[in-house]
C-alpha cells in the first residue's frame, strides 16, 4: 500500500482524505503555540489574526516528526510519498528529506506549492495510487504534472502584507485609500505579486484574464477555488462575476479555506483559483 504524507500547509483537514496523513505545523500567536488544524481551527486562527497586535509565525516541522511517521509506514510494510509545503516557503521540505535518509520506502517531492495548489497535487497523487501505479511511476508523473499547476489570488486588504514587512506603511495606506487589490501567484515556489487591480470587480476580471493567459483550466484534472477568513462572501462574489468558470466546470467546484501558511500574510477576504493548465 502507498500512503501520502503532507503537512497542514496543504489546507487539507485532518482525516479528510483516506490514506493521507496531515502533519500539523506549529503556529505561534502572541506567545501561544498551537498545532495547526488540531489545537486551532482556521476560523479560530482568523479571529485571532484580526485582533492580534503581532504577526503570527509558523515553524518548520522537525525531522523527528517525519521519522516517527516514516516508522509507522515501515512497520505496516507500506510505502509513502511525501508532499510538503514549498521549500521556498519553509524548511519543512528539508526536514522531510533529512528524515528519509534511512528509509528506502519513502519518496519526498519538492512540490513548490502551498495551500489549495498543494492540495490539488495530493488529490492527484491519490488518483494515481487508486489507478494502481507504482511509487516510482507516481513520483515521475507528479514531478512533471506539478509544473502545470497554476494559482492566481486576489488579496482584499494590504494590512497584513504591511504587518509582515512585505510592503511599506505608505504603500499600505495609499493602497487602502485607492482600494488596491494585489494579485499574487506562486513562482519558483514563492508567493509573488504579478499585478494589482482597483476594487473587487476589477480584481476578479484580472484573475479571469490570468486563467485565460495560461490556456485555461484542464477540467479532467483536480481544480479548486479558495478563500481566506471566516466566511465565503468574497469568493461568492468572485464566482458570480466569473459565471463562465462555474458554468464550464463539469462538476461541483471544490472550495478550500485558506489556512495559516498563506492567511497570515493575505489576511481575510482573499480569493484564489487553482488548477492544472491544459497540456
Amino acid at each position: 500500500m502507498i500512503r501520502i504524507i503532507t503537512d497542514s500547509a496543504s489546507d487539507i483537514e485532518q482525516n479528510e482524505l483516506e490514506g493521507v496523513t496531515v502533519i500539523p505545523m506549529n503556529v505561534t500567536i502572541e506567545g501561544v503555540t498551537y498545532r495547526d488544524g488540531i489545537d486551532l481551527t482556521k476560523n479560530e486562527f482568523f479571529e485571532k489574526l484580526e485582533t492580534s497586535e503581532v504577526m503570527p509565525s509558523t515553524s518548520l516541522i522537525p525531522p523527528q516528526i517525519f521519522i516517527d511517521e516514516y516508522e509507522k509506514v515501515k512497520e505496516a510494510g507500506d510505502e509513502a510519498i511525501v508532499l510538503p509545503i514549498s521549500a521556498g516557503l519553509s524548511g519543512t521540505y528539508q526536514s522531510a528529506v533529512t528524515a528519509a535518509d534511512e528509509f528506502d520506502n519513502i519518496s519526498v517531492i519538492e512540490t513548490g506549492l502551498v495551500t489549495a495548489p498543494l492540495k490539488l497535487l495530493v488529490v492527484r497523487c491519490k488518483q494515481l495510487i487508486d489507478e494502481g501505479k507504482s511509487r516510482a511511476e507516481i513520483v515521475d508523473i507528479l514531478e512533471k504534472e506539478k509544473k502545470r499547476i497554476a494559482v492566481f489570488a486576489s488579496v482584499d486588504t494590504l494590512k497584513y502584507l504591511h504587518k509582515g514587512g512585505r510592503i511599506s506603511k505608505t504603500v499600505a495606506i495609499a493602497g487602502g485609500l485607492l482600494n488596491i487589490k494585489p494579485i499574487l501567484t506562486l513562482e519558483d515556489g514563492k508567493l509573488i505579486s504579478i499585478g494589482k487591480a482597483r476594487g473587487s470587480k476589477q480584481s476578479h476580471v484580472f484573475l479571469d484574464q490570468k486563467v485565460r493567459e495560461v490556456g485555461g483550466i484542464d477540467f479532467t484534472m483536480p481544480y479548486a477555488t479558495g478563500y481566506s477568513g471566516t466566511d465565503k462572501s468574497k469568493l461568492l462574489e468572485y464566482m458570480e462575476d466569473n459565471a463562465n468558470l462555474v458554468n464550464a466546470a463539469p462538476g461541483e467546484i471544490e472550495i478550500v479555506q485558506i489556512g495559516t501558511a498563506v492567511g497570515t500574510h493575505a489576511g481575510p477576504g482573499a480569493v484564489l483559483v487553482t488548477f492544472f493548465t491544459k497540456e
